[in-house]
């Protein structure tokens, strides 16, 4: 999607639809509900294009996951700058929905409910835990090197990153369980609670 934001514009292959599809499936039918029949009709392809790509449901869905870490990940890349404090702090926007090009994004307290759908999966399925595993690891790696090099650079003051980019983590993932499963929506004001967080502990005096 070169520099376009997630799910804007016109896919520009054949996967990107089938992602695109796959999510709006899920929303509208929920785990239990999708099918491959229903994601098929979903983006105008036939059902034996998908069985070309995937064996099944479960294996398109962590397809599915692995595009959306691999979109952000993209997008947070467009979004760096070489400030440590700057960059974690759009790290937290950008999946709280709190950056300022996030209301050109379609839906996206969707993709935080599809996404503590699918984790409620990994309950059961091995596969599902693996793949919450590499993701969790993935997320946390980045927010921990972007902490050790504000401590190198003299920005954060002195703490483990790795110990503090796993609550920082946790916090994370309770803001968007939060958001998912209650009928007010708390992620703006636990964004400004990270915010404080980073302002008030983090930074170096």
């Amino acid at each position: 999607m070169t520099d376009e934001m997630p799910f804007t514009g016109e896919p520009v292959d054949s996967h990107e639809a089938i992602m695109r599809a796959t999510f709006y499936a899920l929303q509208e039918h929920g785990y239990a509900g999708l099918s491959i029949q229903r994601i098929a009709d979903e983006a105008d392809l036939s059902k034996s294009t998908f069985y070309h790509h995937f064996d099944g449901k479960d294996d398109l869905l962590l397809s599915f996951l692995e595009f959306i870490l691999e979109e952000f990940d993209r997008v947070f890349q467009l979004e760096t700058s070489d400030d440590p404090a700057a960059d974690l702090r759009t790290f937290f926007a950008i999946v709280l929905g709190q950056y300022d090009f996030c209301e050109e994004i379609p839906a996206v307290e969707e993709f935080l409910e599809a996404y503590v759908e699918l984790r409620a999966q990994a309950v059961r399925n091995a596969e599902y835990r693996a793949k919450f595993t590499e993701t969790d690891e993935a997320f946390t790696e980045r927010i921990s090197a972007l902490i050790e090099m504000g401590i190198e650079r003299g920005v954060f003051a002195e703490t483990d990153p790795d110990r503090t980019a796993q609550f920082l983590m946790s916090t994370l993932d309770g803001v968007i369980l939060q958001n998912s499963t209650r009928n007010d929506s708390p992620q703006s004001a636990m964004y400004d609670a990270i915010d404080d967080y980073i302002e008030n502990t983090l930074l170096a005096e």
